[in-house]
């Protein structure tokens, strides 16, 4: 099957943004403890403070960004090393997702029961969702941001149309 190839990667300022607040306060903490003196009555080591900003570094740039590429091939979509791959014979439908973000319990991955069916969801703040209908596995529908879902939806249509 050949046809178009879509590629988007949406940056969330609010994931990226959560993860700045809480390395900034890591890494003041451990600035004050190594310049005045420990913190609290158990401070924590240095190195384990700085274990901590290096942990949360890293997972504020893989979290800041969902990737999604639509291909030949299926449909990828995930953030960092955390993805799902769905070939094209899983897809069965396509269309903009309703569902509120507060009923999957806010914005990154999430996992919820929809209708019967479990929904995995990855979702940035301010962004509409897409959402797969799948033939057969261990979720049902995925559903996941874009900066531009019609465009989206279209292109995933026209491959199911292709495909029948």
């Amino acid at each position: 099957m050949s046809g178009k190839t879509y590629r988007e990667t949406v940056f969330s300022k609010f994931n990226a943004g959560i993860f700045v607040v809480v390395v900034g306060w890591l890494g003041y903490t451990m600035y004050r403890q190594i310049t005045v003196g420990p913190v609290g009555t158990r401070p924590a080591s240095n190195e384990f403070l700085a274990g901590m900003v290096l942990l949360f570094a890293a997972i504020g740039v893989l979290f800041s960004r969902l990737r999604i590429d639509i291909s030949a091939d299926g449909i990828k979509v995930g953030y960092g090393f955390i993805k799902h791959s769905i070939k094209w014979k899983d897809v069965i439908q396509c269309e903009l997702d309703t569902t509120p973000a507060l009923h999957y319990g806010g914005w990154g991955i999430r996992l919820a029961r929809t209708g019967g069916k479990w929904r995995i969801v990855y979702s940035t703040v301010g962004e509409p969702r897409v959402m797969l209908s799948l033939a057969e596995g261990r979720f049902r529908e995925i559903a996941f941001s874009s900066r531009k879902p019609e465009q989206v939806i279209r292109i995933v249509n026209d491959y199911i149309a292709a495909r029948e």
